[in-house]
Parts: structure tokens; sequence; C-alpha cells
């Protein structure tokens, strides 16, 4: 077959669901393949090695147009977090015996792997560092042999262009100087705030320090910006006076706060490894900036950010916010160790953030990025911290924030608790106001008993006035002789309405017409008005009265034994009616 590609590798998003990934270039044996997966999956800075067959099988070895990688397990969801490359063995399979068929596939196959080895190497040439492709002197281009002329030195090239070994990544030529000649890679100290620069530009200096405002400032590249590093150490020394003056205010609150950091010397240690250089000014400047470090890692926890916004465990050393608009948090996932050296568990600390009586606002966490304090948020911890074992998350509101960050970016964690409840006072005028969904009363032995006022009810504008009586009240129970007839509303209300009870509330019974008596209904449940139709009306008056009474009884009538009852006949008993006599009953 014929080589006609370029490619060797692969790479892919991984999604947690897919397992086959295709490759579309020829392998001679599945073991030709290499198969990564990177970390973190939002952009991978390392790799780890997957294993053949434990880990993944490959199809297609031989085929020109490849085929495919399958994995036991589907890799995570990532952005370009699964690769794979071609690694052909660098061996001769082939024996050429005297006199055996020389076929074309046997040496097409062996001409493809050279080609395939040539395209593995070229492709390893082109990450190296090498010359410009037309370089007329080269010069000298090898390192010495002796391990010793190599050891804890830095690779370089000297005045003439050769390629060499060195101990200093340039020549220390003091503080700087007017009317000096300087050439490529000559360090010099700035009097003027301390700040070490290196010369990218041959020349002869003129004017004055500092050099960042000086007419050759392009001529120079900062190598330790001393000036920022005194500012951040003011900074800092500023935090630290205005952290002790919250402590000092949460005191006189009738509050004594303890505030414990826990740090160990390595959070405040740094190495000059990332500049080797031999100049005591330099050594100066870089323990400035070590000191400014120390002094923030001393008020605060290093985290580093993660863009995530799932409250979960965010990883060793991270933290998340619950919302990508920093205005928008209300909640905050620490993991339990700090990203500061050696990981220490801070959980203890995190988890006693909470631990105030002042459960509406426990205090501030000031987050700053690291390097560039203008960027900063500042969150109220409103509610409590939960430990969730390996991480703990924070209730908090938004106060304040500048700037923004992205994933990855080093922060430095502070948390400042606000003073407990103090005593209660003497009582005065009108005080605060607050919502009514904040003022709550609390019983004195439990603290989950609350009483909670409701003010909706009351009209735009207006203040209404609760007047306690000068007596012991127990609310929902009105005092014996206190309730008047002005007090009790039943519905339209009138003259003559009588109230009862109906078995579950007091209910109102109109007044009757004229002539109507009073009565308990049949059910025997409730009174009612009724029409007395069985008897007539008197006649007459005084001893001359006469009594009437219909000639029909149209209900049910019982006489009581030991009793008398009479009518006027004739009288007959209505349809459905009866007159039950127990005692003695005349008709006259």
């Amino acid at each position: 077959m014929t080589i006609s590609t370029l490619t060797r590798t692969k790479q892919y998003n991984g999604n947690n669901s897919t397992t086959v990934f295709a490759y579309d270039f020829n392998i001679q044996a599945d073991s030709e393949l290499e198969v990564y997966l990177g970390t973190p999956v939002g952009a991978p800075t390392s790799w780890t090695k997957k294993t053949l067959t434990t880990h993944y099988t490959v199809s297609g070895a031989g085929v020109a147009g490849g085929g495919n990688v399958t994995f036991g397990s589907a890799p995570p969801t990532g952005t370009g977090n699964v690769f794979i490359r071609r690694v052909t063995a660098k061996t001769q399979a082939s024996d050429y015996v005297e006199n055996d068929p020389f076929t074309a596939a046997t040496l097409e196959n062996n001409l493809d792997k050279l080609t395939q080895i040539q395209q593995d190497m070229q492709e390893e040439i082109d990450r190296c560092f090498k010359l410009g492709s037309i370089v007329p002197d080269a010069g000298v281009t090898e390192a010495s042999s002796v391990v010793a002329d190599r050891k804890d030195k830095l690779f370089a090239f000297d005045s003439s262009g050769d390629f060499s070994v060195t101990s200093e990544i340039g020549t220390v030529k003091g503080n700087w100087a007017a009317s000096t000649a300087y050439v490529l890679r000559d360090i010099v100290k700035d009097t003027d705030n301390n700040n070490i620069y290196i010369c990218t530009t041959a020349h002869t200096s003129s004017g004055s320090v500092p050099i960042s405002t000086n007419t050759d400032v392009a001529k120079w590249s900062l190598l330790v910006d001393a000036a920022s590093a005194t500012t951040s150490a003011a900074a800092a020394a500023t935090s630290a006076t205005a952290a002790a003056s919250s402590a000092t205010a949460a005191a006189s609150s009738s509050t004594t706060a303890t505030a414990k950091a826990v740090l160990t010397a390595s959070d405040a240690t740094d190495t000059a490894a990332d500049l080797v250089l031999t100049n005591a000014d330099v050594v100066s400047a870089e323990a400035a900036k070590v000191a400014a470090e120390g002094a923030t890692g001393a008020l605060a926890f290093k985290f580093t950010f993660d863009n995530s916004t799932t409250m979960a465990d965010p990883g060793t050393g991270e933290l998340r916010l619950n919302n990508g608009t920093v205005a928008s948090v209300t909640a905050i996932a620490f993991d339990a160790v700090s990203a500061d050296t050696s990981n220490p568990d801070v959980s203890d600390y995190i988890a006693s953030w909470d631990d105030g009586s002042n459960t509406a606002h426990e205090g501030y966490i000031t987050i700053r990025k690291s390097g560039t304090p203008a960027t900063y948020a500042v969150f109220s911890l409103t509610g409590a911290v939960t430990d969730s074992t390996g991480y703990l998350t924070a209730v908090v509101t938004h106060v304040d924030s500048n700037g923004s960050w992205t994933n990855g970016d080093t922060m430095y964690v502070s948390f400042a608790r606000s003073g407990d409840k103090g005593a209660v006072g003497a009582t005065g005028g009108v005080g605060v106001e607050m919502p009514d969904n904040t003022f709550r009363i609390q019983d004195n032995s439990d603290a989950t008993k609350e009483i909670a006022f409701e003010a909706s009810g009351i009209s735009t504008g207006t203040t209404r006035t609760v007047t306690m009586p000068d007596s012991n009240v127990t609310l929902g129970t009105p005092l014996d002789n206190t309730v008047t007839g002005a007090k009790i509303a039943l519905g339209s209300d009138a003259q003559g309405d009588i109230m009862y009870y109906n078995g579950t509330d007091y209910i109102r019974l109109g007044k009757g017409s004229a002539s109507q008596q009073l009565r308990i209904n049949s059910g025997a449940t409730a009174p009612e008005w009724a029409t007395i139709t069985s008897g007539g009306p008197s006649l007459g008056s005084g001893d001359e009265c006469v009594r009437t009474n219909s000639n029909q009884i149209n209900q049910d009538i019982t006489v009581p034994s030991g009793t008398n009852a009479s009518s006027i006949g004739p009288v007959t008993v209505g349809s459905s009616y009866a007159v039950t006599v127990n005692g003695v009953y005349t008709v006259i």
C-alpha cells in the first residue's frame, strides 16, 4: 500500500458516553498505537498513558484506512482529553533468505514501515529546539561531555553566538548609571525602586532612574518587580491592621473573638530557583517579594479556582462558586485542604466560621487573585457551613467584587468574623427598623421556637400600633369580661339576632317575624323560629279571657304521664300526625 498521509495522531473530546474512537492512518500492529487521557478535562496539562487490553483494544492493524480504538469505560467529558498516536516499532521483521521469493507485498510493507518510522522521527524532530533553516556559521553546537562542567548550569549562547553552558543568565553590573555602555544580557538594579532589569538592546545609557520612565526603557526587560512586591507588602500590612481593628470592634460589642490562623513557615517560603543570580541586590529584591507573599499568606489560605459551578468536591486545594456571575453567587465550595505547601487540612477552621451567635451575618469571606489584588470578591457568610467530608460548602451573600477569575487562577481566601450578639441593652426610642421576615423573637431556652410578625395586611403608608394592657396576657385567650358585643361579628348582624353553637363554631340565627316562637328543630340539633298553629289566639282580657284552639291537630303531640290536657271539640288529627296520651287528654 502507499503512505499518502502525514497524519499519525488523533485527538477527541470525551463525553462520558462514547467508547469507540477512530484513527485514519495505517499501523502494522495493535501495539503501535499509544492512547492517552488528559487532565484536567477542560484544558489538559498532564497525560496518562493507558494500557492495551487493560483499558482499550485496537482494530484495523494492517488496514490502509486505519481502524478503531475501543475503551472498556467511556472517557470523561472534556475538551481534547483523548489522544491517540502511532509509534512504529524500530525493528526489521523480514528475514530475506537467498533464492526465496522476493514478493512486492513484503517489500512494500517494509518500505511502508520505514516511511512510518521516518514520519514518527520527523514529528519528534519538529518538537525540538533547533537553529534556523539557513545558518552559515552555526559555531559550536555541542555541550561538554564532562558532567561537572554541565551540572546545575543553564544552556546559553556566548558573545560569539556559540552554544555554551553557563551558571548565570546574564552579567551583573550593579546599580544602573548614566553614560554607561550596556550590552546584551547586562543586569542592573534600579536604585529608585529596587527593580531588577536585563539589557535587551546594547546602548549607552542617559537620563535618570526610574528606568520605567527613562527614554531607554524599551531596551530593558524587567526581571524582578520589587516595586510591586513592596506595594503588596504594604497592602498586606494595611489588611492586617484592618483585621485587628475589626477584632477590636467585635470586642466592644461584649464579644471576645479569638482569631486562629495556623500557618507554617513554608506558607511564606519561596525559592530563587526561578532566577539564579549571584548579585546580592537581586537576592534582596527577591527577599522583598517573598516577604510580601509571606504577609499575604499570613492572613489568608491559598486555593486554586475551579470554574465549575457544581457544588461538589472541587479537587485538591481548589474552590468553586455556584454561579459564573460573581454578583449572583450564593454558595462557595472549598476543598478540605488548601493549595499551600504540602496541602494542609484547613477543614476544621472553615467549619468553625459559622460557630458565632450572629447567624444573620457570621462574618466576611474575602477572595483575592494572586498577583492582582484589584481582582477580588467579598461575601457575607449568611448561612451554615456544611462539611461534606472532603469539601465544605458555605452559604453566602455577595457584598462587593471587581474583576473575574479564569480556571486555574491562584486565589487567597481570608475570613473576618463578625461580633457575637451582645447583651440586651436598655429600652430606648424607636430603633433600627427591619423587615418582618428578618425580625424574630426566640424562646430563651430553645432557639427553634420563634415568633414571626407579618405586616403585609397593613395599608400602604400606615403604621399600626400593638398596645399591651396593664396586665399579663396569654395570646389567644381573652381576659374575663373583656369581650364586648362590638368585638363580635357573625356576618350581617341585625337587631334581634341570636348566636348559637352548631358543634363547630358560633353562628347567627336571624330574628323571627311577629307571633313566631323559638323552638328546637325536629332533629333536636339547632333552634329555629316557627309559627304555632295548634291553638288560636286568646280573646278578651283579664278574668274574661277566652282561649281558642284549632279544630285540627297538625303536629305530633305527646301528653306526658301525670299531666292533664284538653281541647274544645270537635277536633280531628291531621294526616301523618299522632297524639300520644300517657296522662289524661279530654276533648270537651
